[in-house]
Protein backbone atom coordinates (compact mmCIF):
# COMPACT_ATOMS: atom_id res chain seq x y z
CA UNK A 1 0.00 0.00 0.00
CA UNK A 2 1.21 3.50 -0.80
CA UNK A 3 2.09 5.58 2.26
CA UNK A 4 1.29 8.89 0.48
CA UNK A 5 -2.05 9.42 2.35
CA UNK A 6 -0.21 9.10 5.69
CA UNK A 7 2.57 11.53 4.77
CA UNK A 8 0.12 14.05 3.29
CA UNK A 9 -2.12 14.03 6.36
CA UNK A 10 0.80 14.46 8.76
CA UNK A 11 2.20 17.30 6.65
CA UNK A 12 -1.13 19.13 6.79
CA UNK A 13 -1.25 18.74 10.55
CA UNK A 14 2.26 20.11 11.03
CA UNK A 15 1.51 23.06 8.76
CA UNK A 16 -1.48 23.82 10.95
CA UNK A 17 0.85 24.32 13.92
CA UNK A 18 2.14 27.65 12.55
CA UNK A 19 -1.09 29.70 12.96
CA UNK A 20 -2.04 27.73 16.06
CA UNK A 21 1.22 28.62 17.81
CA UNK A 22 0.54 32.32 17.32
CA UNK A 23 -3.02 31.93 18.58
CA UNK A 24 -1.80 30.33 21.83
CA UNK A 25 1.26 32.53 22.45
CA UNK A 26 -0.33 34.03 25.58
CA UNK A 27 -1.12 30.66 27.20
CA UNK A 28 1.90 29.73 29.33
CA UNK A 29 0.54 26.27 30.21
CA UNK A 30 -0.44 25.33 26.67
CA UNK A 31 1.32 23.46 23.89
CA UNK A 32 0.23 23.24 20.31
CA UNK A 33 0.67 19.60 19.24
CA UNK A 34 0.52 16.10 20.74
CA UNK A 35 1.93 12.88 19.25
CA UNK A 36 0.61 9.61 20.70
CA UNK A 37 1.81 6.14 19.68
CA UNK A 38 -0.68 3.56 20.97
CA UNK A 39 -1.61 -0.11 21.09
CA UNK A 40 -4.64 -2.12 22.10
CA UNK A 41 -7.40 -4.12 20.46
CA UNK A 42 -9.92 -3.88 17.61
CA UNK A 43 -12.84 -6.26 17.86
CA UNK A 44 -15.97 -7.38 16.04
CA UNK A 45 -17.06 -6.83 12.47
CA UNK A 46 -18.07 -8.87 9.43
CA UNK A 47 -18.22 -8.46 5.66
CA UNK A 48 -21.71 -9.34 4.34
CA UNK A 49 -22.44 -10.41 0.78
CA UNK A 50 -25.66 -10.33 -1.27
CA UNK A 51 -26.06 -14.13 -1.32
CA UNK A 52 -26.25 -14.35 2.46
CA UNK A 53 -22.62 -15.36 2.94
CA UNK A 54 -20.32 -13.37 5.19
CA UNK A 55 -16.77 -13.25 6.46
CA UNK A 56 -16.00 -12.46 10.08
CA UNK A 57 -13.13 -10.14 10.96
CA UNK A 58 -11.23 -11.82 13.77
CA UNK A 59 -10.75 -9.65 16.85
CA UNK A 60 -7.06 -8.95 17.39
CA UNK A 61 -4.50 -6.47 18.65
CA UNK A 62 -3.93 -3.15 16.91
CA UNK A 63 -1.39 -0.32 16.96
CA UNK A 64 -0.85 3.08 15.43
CA UNK A 65 -0.34 6.77 16.13
CA UNK A 66 -2.36 9.94 16.61
CA UNK A 67 -1.39 13.57 16.00
CA UNK A 68 -3.51 16.29 17.62
CA UNK A 69 -3.42 20.04 17.01
CA UNK A 70 -5.15 22.66 19.18
CA UNK A 71 -7.82 24.77 17.54
CA UNK A 72 -9.46 26.60 20.49
CA UNK A 73 -9.16 26.01 24.27
CA UNK A 74 -11.52 22.99 24.37
CA UNK A 75 -11.16 21.63 20.82
CA UNK A 76 -8.46 19.73 18.91
CA UNK A 77 -8.16 18.43 15.35
CA UNK A 78 -6.72 14.94 15.01
CA UNK A 79 -5.32 12.52 12.46
CA UNK A 80 -5.22 8.84 13.44
CA UNK A 81 -3.62 5.85 11.74
CA UNK A 82 -4.67 2.48 13.18
CA UNK A 83 -3.39 -0.89 11.87
CA UNK A 84 -5.04 -4.23 12.67
CA UNK A 85 -3.29 -7.47 11.59
CA UNK A 86 -6.12 -10.02 11.53
CA UNK A 87 -7.79 -12.94 9.73
CA UNK A 88 -11.00 -13.26 7.76
CA UNK A 89 -12.91 -16.35 8.84
CA UNK A 90 -16.09 -18.27 7.92
CA UNK A 91 -18.33 -19.82 10.59
CA UNK A 92 -18.72 -23.57 10.89
CA UNK A 93 -20.50 -25.89 13.28
CA UNK A 94 -17.68 -25.72 15.82
CA UNK A 95 -16.52 -22.11 15.56
CA UNK A 96 -14.83 -20.52 12.57
CA UNK A 97 -12.33 -21.43 9.85
CA UNK A 98 -9.62 -18.96 8.71
CA UNK A 99 -9.69 -18.24 4.97
CA UNK A 100 -7.00 -15.54 4.64
CA UNK A 101 -4.76 -13.25 6.63
CA UNK A 102 -5.65 -9.57 6.30
CA UNK A 103 -4.45 -6.14 7.35
CA UNK A 104 -6.85 -3.27 8.04
CA UNK A 105 -5.35 0.24 7.98
CA UNK A 106 -7.74 2.88 9.28
CA UNK A 107 -7.13 6.57 8.47
CA UNK A 108 -9.38 8.98 10.38
CA UNK A 109 -9.69 12.77 10.67
CA UNK A 110 -11.50 13.73 13.88
CA UNK A 111 -12.33 16.44 16.40
CA UNK A 112 -11.76 16.13 20.17
CA UNK A 113 -13.93 18.15 22.56
CA UNK A 114 -12.62 18.42 26.15
CA UNK A 115 -14.87 18.34 29.22
CA UNK A 116 -12.40 20.03 31.59
CA UNK A 117 -9.91 22.92 31.23
CA UNK A 118 -6.89 22.04 29.07
CA UNK A 119 -4.51 22.90 31.91
CA UNK A 120 -5.84 20.04 34.08
CA UNK A 121 -3.85 16.89 34.73
CA UNK A 122 -6.95 14.76 34.07
CA UNK A 123 -8.68 15.58 30.77
CA UNK A 124 -11.77 13.56 29.72
CA UNK A 125 -12.98 14.12 26.16
CA UNK A 126 -15.37 13.01 23.44
CA UNK A 127 -14.14 12.33 19.91
CA UNK A 128 -15.70 11.77 16.49
CA UNK A 129 -14.70 11.88 12.85
CA UNK A 130 -14.53 10.11 9.51
CA UNK A 131 -12.09 8.76 6.95
CA UNK A 132 -11.48 5.41 5.29
CA UNK A 133 -10.29 1.88 5.99
CA UNK A 134 -7.85 0.15 3.62
CA UNK A 135 -8.35 -3.63 3.37
CA UNK A 136 -5.41 -5.79 2.33
CA UNK A 137 -6.88 -9.30 1.93
CA UNK A 138 -3.83 -10.79 0.18
CA UNK A 139 -5.81 -10.96 -3.07
CA UNK A 140 -8.70 -12.98 -1.59
CA UNK A 141 -11.22 -10.18 -2.28
CA UNK A 142 -10.08 -8.52 -5.56
CA UNK A 143 -11.02 -4.83 -5.73
CA UNK A 144 -12.04 -4.73 -2.07
CA UNK A 145 -9.69 -1.98 -0.86
CA UNK A 146 -10.57 1.52 0.40
CA UNK A 147 -13.89 1.83 2.25
CA UNK A 148 -15.58 4.76 4.00
CA UNK A 149 -15.35 4.60 7.81
CA UNK A 150 -16.20 6.81 10.76
CA UNK A 151 -15.64 6.82 14.52
CA UNK A 152 -17.14 8.07 17.78
CA UNK A 153 -15.87 7.54 21.28
CA UNK A 154 -14.79 8.64 24.74
CA UNK A 155 -11.32 9.03 26.17
CA UNK A 156 -9.22 10.22 29.06
CA UNK A 157 -5.79 11.88 29.16
CA UNK A 158 -3.63 12.03 32.28
CA UNK A 159 -0.48 14.16 32.31
CA UNK A 160 2.34 13.26 34.72
CA UNK A 161 4.19 16.42 33.66
CA UNK A 162 3.13 19.08 31.11
CA UNK A 163 4.88 17.29 28.23
CA UNK A 164 4.22 13.58 28.93
CA UNK A 165 1.04 11.70 29.73
CA UNK A 166 -1.10 8.62 29.19
CA UNK A 167 -4.17 8.37 26.97
CA UNK A 168 -6.90 5.74 27.19
CA UNK A 169 -9.91 5.66 24.89
CA UNK A 170 -12.64 3.48 23.44
CA UNK A 171 -14.19 4.10 20.02
CA UNK A 172 -16.98 2.70 17.90
CA UNK A 173 -15.48 2.51 14.40
CA UNK A 174 -17.70 0.95 11.71
CA UNK A 175 -16.61 0.61 8.07
CA UNK A 176 -18.83 0.47 4.97
CA UNK A 177 -18.16 -2.86 3.26
CA UNK A 178 -20.86 -3.89 0.77
CA UNK A 179 -24.38 -2.95 -0.38
CA UNK A 180 -27.45 -5.21 -0.42
CA UNK A 181 -30.75 -4.87 -2.34
CA UNK A 182 -33.89 -4.31 -0.31
CA UNK A 183 -37.36 -2.79 -0.22
CA UNK A 184 -38.03 0.62 1.30
CA UNK A 185 -41.57 1.82 2.11
CA UNK A 186 -42.55 5.45 2.69
CA UNK A 187 -46.28 6.15 3.20
CA UNK A 188 -48.16 7.51 1.32
CA UNK A 189 -45.78 7.02 -1.61
CA UNK A 190 -45.63 3.25 -1.39
CA UNK A 191 -42.65 0.91 -1.60
CA UNK A 192 -39.71 0.65 -3.94
CA UNK A 193 -36.44 -1.19 -4.31
CA UNK A 194 -33.25 0.35 -3.03
CA UNK A 195 -29.81 -0.64 -1.80
CA UNK A 196 -28.84 -0.75 1.86
CA UNK A 197 -25.29 -0.17 3.07
CA UNK A 198 -23.63 -2.91 5.10
CA UNK A 199 -21.08 -1.98 7.75
CA UNK A 200 -18.41 -3.93 9.61
CA UNK A 201 -19.42 -3.00 13.15
CA UNK A 202 -16.07 -2.74 14.92
CA UNK A 203 -14.92 -1.24 18.19
CA UNK A 204 -11.48 -0.46 19.56
CA UNK A 205 -9.88 0.18 22.95
CA UNK A 206 -6.36 1.61 23.08
CA UNK A 207 -3.72 2.92 25.47
CA UNK A 208 -1.03 5.37 24.35
CA UNK A 209 1.79 7.59 25.58
CA UNK A 210 1.38 11.31 24.87
CA UNK A 211 4.31 13.50 23.90
CA UNK A 212 3.24 17.13 24.04
CA UNK A 213 5.20 19.92 22.30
Amino acid sequence: MSQKPVYLALLLLFLAVIPTQAQWSDWSDHNSIELTPFGGSRFGGSIDFNNGDFLNIKSSWDYGAMADVDLVPHLQAEFMWNRQPTQLTVPNGFGSTPVTNATLDMFQWSLLAYLTPRGSKVQPYVVGGAGFDHFDTRGFLPGFTDKFAYNAGLGLKYFFIPHVGLRFEARYSPTHTTSSPGVFCEPPFGCGTTRFLNFAQQGQANLGVIFRF
